[in-house]
């Protein structure tokens, strides 16, 4: 595993969530590139996921990963999905690939558009960030546009970073009423 493939997954978690976390570390074991750790943290105190994945970024920086691939505890990742991502990594600080989607009419898939972003988000939080960006950045939970990833993809086009779109599905978006993304006030 070469410098620029050192990937850390993260993977903030909910209690009552783990039949759906289980499944999510079991398709984080089956990947082809085998990340350096595979990081979970549960949510006893409700703190949210900017501060969970806060509290997981001294983990990360410890494992001296280049790379934090974010999974959310209801999704699945393809056997290929890390592999993919560390192919498209050298031009890159965030990469991120399609997903097909369960539980929802919905299609998130859109090719990387700087302007369409600043607009409204389109990437998922599932995506792979230099740990050095994670650093600088940080996620805050004080997002004016109420979610820590679109928050963060803004401040991450303010500092310049670069982001790489990999047109080719390699993880899965499960919806199923308790997702913050489907307004139920979750992760």
């Amino acid at each position: 595993m070469g410098p620029n493939h050192r990937i850390v997954v993260v993977t903030p978690s909910l209690p009552e969530r783990a039949d759906l976390r289980a499944e999510c570390v079991a398709s984080v074991a089956a990947q082809t590139l085998q990340p350096v750790a595979h990081v979970v943290m549960v949510d006893y105190e409700r703190a949210g996921p900017a501060a969970m994945l806060n509290r997981m970024l001294p983990a990360c920086i410890a494992s001296d990963a280049d790379w934090v691939a974010q999974l959310a505890d209801d999704d699945l990742a393809d056997p290929h999905h890390l592999e993919l991502l560390a192919a498209h990594c050298a031009d890159a600080d965030i990469v991120y690939s399609w997903c097909r989607v369960e539980g929802r009419s919905f299609n998130p898939n859109r090719e990387f558009d700087e302007a369409a972003l600043r607009a409204s988000n389109f990437i998922p939080a599932t995506t792979m960030i230099r740990t050095s960006l994670c650093t600088q950045l940080g996620w805050r939970s004080d997002s004016t546009h109420g979610f820590e990833d679109y928050d963060f993809w803004l401040r991450a086009l303010d500092a310049g970073a670069r982001f790489v779109c990999v047109p080719e599905v390699s993880w899965t978006y499960r919806f199923h009423g308790a997702n913050l993304s489907t307004g139920g006030g979750k992760i």
